[in-house]
């Protein structure tokens, strides 16, 4: 199945278009991939990213808590990091806009997981900004620097490769599910769903070691479904990129959810965003040596000449995150 370009691809299409600044020769990556890259110094440069989570667009309140909120915030900017490769976070800023009706105990929770967090992945807090708002919303800025080996792009891709998968693919929003629709008995048996939604771990090892070998040519973090992340590299990098996903990408706990709602496992792992696992190509001639270093990296597509993303040994309808 053919996948198509949504309202917000077609908006991001637009500010790509429009923030062009080809006089900054500081600039070295702008709006188009996981970050953006400035140069700073000899041979070191600056990847900045920031994200955002959203009451009502990304949460609901009934089932989020402010560690939650916190945590999965944090882990999402470095995600993008990671997925440029060779890495080395380094701070952030942090903002939010609160109801006034927000509990009195939220933010001091919210600062306390945060805190947490970035002691955990060896970042500061440099600052950040308040301000009221209808909806609660938190977002961050987050940079690093990188390493001395060349950054991986969304644009290197070539026809030949492989398209690999690193990290749960699906389970999000699997998850997800299960909190929209308040599942009490499958919130008891498949708390690794509602773990992998709240709790994606930013593959920033993984992503070092594929920048440092040279393993990819093109990269990105799994934030709004494979299919989605298949169509961007099939953009960006003008090929065509055929995704087949076999039962060896697909967790026991997502396989066993699947079939007690009676659907198609690959609905989720094709469709499901916010999974943050690391979705990047490589040369055929190099799946032994990304099997041996990354034993958990698995194959779920090819590339060819063409253009387009096209879903193999699935009928049903595929579909991505919307922000909108």
């Amino acid at each position: 199945m053919k996948t198509t370009k949504s309202g917000e691809a077609r908006l991001i299409e637009h500010i790509e278009k429009t923030f062009r600044f080809p006089g900054d020769r500081r600039l070295l990556l702008g709006p188009g991939d996981d970050c953006a890259v400035l140069r700073h110094g000899a041979g070191r440069d600056l990847v900045i990213t920031t994200d955002e989570l959203v009451e009502g667009t990304h949460y609901l309140p009934r089932f989020a808590t402010p560690e939650n909120i916190a945590r999965k915030l944090t882990r999402i900017n470095l995600s993008d990091l990671a997925s440029m490769g060779a890495v080395a976070p380094v701070s952030c800023v942090v903002g939010s806009g609160l109801r006034k009706t927000t509990p009195p105990d939220f933010a001091p929770r919210f600062m306390k997981a945060l805190k947490a967090e970035a002691l955990r992945y060896g970042i500061s807090i440099a600052g950040g900004n308040l301000a009221g708002a209808r909806e609660n919303h938190f977002y961050m800025t987050v940079w690093g620097e990188s390493c001395g080996s060349p950054l991986v792009t969304r644009y290197g891709a070539r026809p030949g490769d492989l398209l690999f998968n690193l990290g749960p693919l699906g389970q999000a929003a699997a998850g997800l599910e299960i909190l929209m629709n308040d599942y009490a008995a499958e919130k008891r048996k498949f708390p690794s769903l509602i773990k992998s939604f709240w709790l994606p771990e930013p593959q920033l090892a993984a992503g070092a070691l594929i920048g440092r070998k040279g393993l990819a040519t093109a990269m990105l973090d799994n934030s709004d479904g494979l299919a989605r992340s298949a169509a961007i590299i099939a953009e960006l990098s003008r090929c065509r990129v055929l995704v087949s996903v076999g039962e060896g990408a697909c967790a026991p706990d997502l396989r066993a959810y699947a079939a007690l709602k009676k659907k198609p496992w690959r609905q989720y792992a094709v469709s499901g965003g916010e999974d943050y696992g690391l979705v990047f190509t490589a040369p055929a001639g190099k799946l032994g040596a990304v099997k041996k270093l990354l034993p958990a990296a698995v194959v779920v597509g090819r590339l060819e000449k063409g253009s387009g993303a096209l879903v193999e040994n699935f009928n049903g309808k595929v579909e991505s995150f919307e922000h909108f």
